[in-house]
């Protein structure tokens, strides 16, 4: 009888205290058109939400990449269908700095969410991916690009634009092939493009600073791989870098 009260009171203890532990306080922030705001919520809503999304994530990336056989044919359907899913911003309508989910949900993004939605959905297909900044000459105009790692390479994407180059033995162009041959990058298709008044193909001139990030951020996107990395960021080890913003 004692023996039996004694877990009562232990389940009741544990109970109480998971009880406890996911209401602990915490908060998301969302922009919207530059303005950020804070919404609190007890860590139960925000884990089952991040569940939400990691389950989404995955399941469209796989409805994207059906039928795919190799890594390569799994990027190129993903850039596709972010290119025929995703619009530009219509005029008039808030600049929204949220999820990835939501940026798919919503049908339109900025430049860098393009960069944002389609590395994310290249990682849960199985395939590294990641966007940085770049830079024009002057180093005074910038622009994101996305960087997916097939066959030991940073191969280079443009979701936005639906760029992406060929070498000479037809591959995807990796960041050291461009910077090899700047020549690659010259096309038709990019000859009179500007990016904030600098043509697009100086944001090319320099892609040898370009490196895959310790922790990529889709895998932050993922339950086992996000713990690890709030371990290492509390520690010191890793820094949080920087987003796609709802500017770029």
């Amino acid at each position: 009888m004692k023996r039996n009260v004694k877990r009562i009171i232990l389940a009741l203890i544990l109970l109480s205290a998971v009880i406890l532990a996911v209401n602990i306080p915490t908060h998301i922030q969302v922009g919207v058109s530059g303005q950020y705001r804070i919404i609190r919520m007890p860590f139960y809503a925000k884990w089952t939400q991040f569940l939400a999304r990691h389950y989404e994530y995955g399941r469209l990336s796989r409805e994207i990449t059906a039928g795919c056989r190799t890594d390569e044919e799994k990027v190129l359907a993903i850039f596709k269908w972010v290119r025929a899913h995703l619009k530009d911003v219509p005029a008039g309508m808030p600049v929204c700095d949220d999820h990835v989910l939501y940026i798919i949900i919503r049908g339109y993004a900025t430049p860098g969410q393009f960069q944002d939605v389609f590395t994310t959905l290249c990682a849960y297909a199985g395939i590294p991916a990641f966007f940085d900044r770049v830079y024009d000459e002057s180093h005074e105009n910038r622009y994101i690009l996305s960087f997916v790692r097939l066959s030991g390479k940073l191969r280079v994407f443009d979701a936005y634009r639906g760029i992406y180059f060929r070498t000479g033995s037809r591959e995807i162009a990796a960041t050291d092939d461009i910077v090899r041959d700047r020549s690659i990058v010259d096309s038709k298709d990019t000859g009179t493009v500007l990016v904030n008044g600098a043509p697009y193909k100086e944001f090319f001139h320099d892609l040898s600073g370009v490196s895959e990030p310790q922790t990529i951020r889709p895998r932050k996107q993922m339950p086992l791989p996000r713990i690890v990395f709030e371990i290492k960021q509390a520690v010191g080890i890793e820094r949080e870098e920087r987003d796609a913003g709802g500017a770029d």
